[in-house]
């Protein structure tokens, strides 16, 4: 092979997770660097890793790799001028001066993360209900800038796909929870949903699509509940796979007269109540034809219950919509998720400030892959400024995966590795070439062949570092 047809890129980690980023930024070794690649002459063959890749043997086709944009995110970058908001967006989003992020999470309604009142888009005095939805509105959505947010990357990457998650249908809709009762009228912390406002969901659900769609932002598919086995002191819901069964049959009936093109995603939880909570959804030939997917996220179980779950329902699309990960560790997570037919990864909320905020989650989070310094930097107007911020190497790691595998992408047969040398996951995109992202987690560098229709590439990845290998199919 024609060492100059083979493209390389390098990230390392650093003290990954640790809260001392939050204090500011540091020296990391490799940041996406493009590497000239130069073959190895391999002294120690016997400890080389050989990484074989079949391009015959293709799984599931690629979706998009992206992040979240909940309103902890969107009120830090508020918070900094046009112009470093731009930037940031830019390095985010923009295929060639950033790391291509191409799918973004975003929440119909409050999340924990944000700095406001938890709200719905239908809030009504304790003891008052709306089932014909006439108080509906995304008004606040506008007020906190979120469409704004929302537009500004469309035009910094046109392909991008929204999808968007519930943390609580209005609490008018629930069967309040005692346990997480809270002073608001409208209680949206936990409690159940109640059978006879499914219909109203479905319509509810509707009227966020529309909205956005008028504001200009489409919504490629919608979950029904973030994680619906969870009640906690924050916005949930408890949801049950029947009562999924019976909203997604609404809601498609809804998107059908409605005219719109819609994917309806169920589930939205943990990987090790996946199977049982899918299979309860799917037992009907109704609700099986609505729903194109199933979501997970990676708190609970192991990424082979994507596997389990696409054996029993192959003609569903998998994906993982929420999961922050840090360092080589987690790149190889990253890397099992599409071992495991994930078309999509999204990592959970984009930049905090250093005083570790703003949120209302009931733990304390680790550093997201942008920060922002809590300190203002100027004012405009009468408005603070909050302009400095820094790139953790989780970014730069990200990249390594979102810049380089394409929408579109198939994965492609290589084989695992382990842990204790490197792993790795190899794609074919679209344009024809071949990725491979391999991730050394060891204390030292570790070296590797690629064995690929009958040409070999070899080579060294640093000690915790992440490397991407492309080149074009011979």
């Amino acid at each position: 092979m024609n060492n100059k047809m083979v493209e390389l890129w390098i990230s390392s980690e650093r003290e990954p997770g640790s809260g001392t980023w939050f204090n500011g930024p540091k020296e990391i070794e490799y940041k996406m660097d493009k590497i000239p690649y130069t073959e190895i002459k391999l002294e120690y063959s016997s400890k080389v890793t050989t990484i074989n890749i079949d391009v015959n043997k293709e799984f599931q086709t690629m979706l998009g790799i992206g992040t979240s944009m909940e309103e902890t995110t969107v009120f830090n970058l508020a918070r900094m001028s046009p112009e470093k908001r731009k930037e940031v967006i830019t390095k985010l989003f923009d295929p060639v001066k950033g790391i291509g992020m191409n799918l973004i999470r975003v929440c119909i309604g409050t999340p924990d993360f944000t700095a406001r009142k938890f709200y719905s888009y239908d809030d009504m005095p304790k003891g008052s209900t709306d089932p014909d939805l006439k108080h509906f509105s995304i008004q606040k959505d506008i007020d906190f800038h979120i469409i704004d947010t929302l537009k500004e990357i469309q035009d910094i990457n046109r392909e991008v796909k929204f999808f968007a998650s519930p943390w609580s249908p209005p609490g008018w809709m629930k069967e309040e929870s005692q346990k997480f009762a809270s002073t608001d009228d409208n209680n949206l912390n936990g409690g159940k949903l109640k059978d006879e406002y499914i219909p109203a969901l479905a319509k509810y659900f509707i009227k966020f699509l529309e909205a956005y769609k008028e504001q200009g932002i489409e919504i490629y598919a919608i979950t029904l509940q973030n994680e619906p086995l969870f009640e906690i002191s924050y916005p949930s819901c408890g949801m049950t796979p029947d009562q999924q069964k019976k909203l997604s049959i609404d809601l498609k009936k809804e998107l059908v007269l409605k005219g719109l093109d819609v994917k309806i995603w169920i589930f939205d939880h943990n990987f090790q109540q996946g199977v049982e909570f899918a299979s309860g959804v799917l037992n009907s030939e109704e609700a099986f034809n609505a729903v194109d997917g199933i979501a997970f996220h990676d708190y609970d179980g192991e990424p082979i219950e994507m596997t389990r779950t696409h054996e029993l329902f192959p003609s569903k699309d998998i994906m993982l919509t929420e999961r922050a990960v840090w360092g080589t560790m987690g790149a190889d997570r990253i890397a099992q998720y599409f071992r495991n037919w994930a078309i999509s990864y999204n990592g959970w909320v984009t930049m905090l400030d250093s005083n570790i905020g703003p949120h209302q989650w009931t733990g304390t989070p680790g550093p997201t892959m942008i920060l922002q310094s809590a300190e203002a930097t100027g004012v405009i107007g009468s408005k603070k400024v909050y302009d400095k911020y820094w790139c953790l190497p989780e970014y730069y790691i990200f990249g390594q995966f979102s810049k380089f595998i394409q929408r579109g992408a198939k994965r492609i047969e290589s084989n695992y590795g382990s842990p204790e040398t490197l792993t790795n996951v190899a794609f074919l995109n679209p344009d024809n070439t071949i990725v491979v992202v391999i991730i050394n987690q060891t204390k030292n560098k570790q070296y590797f062949n690629i064995v690929c229709e009958g040409v070999q590439i070899s080579g060294k990845v640093p000690a915790k570092a992440v490397a991407t290998y492309r080149w074009y199919r011979i």
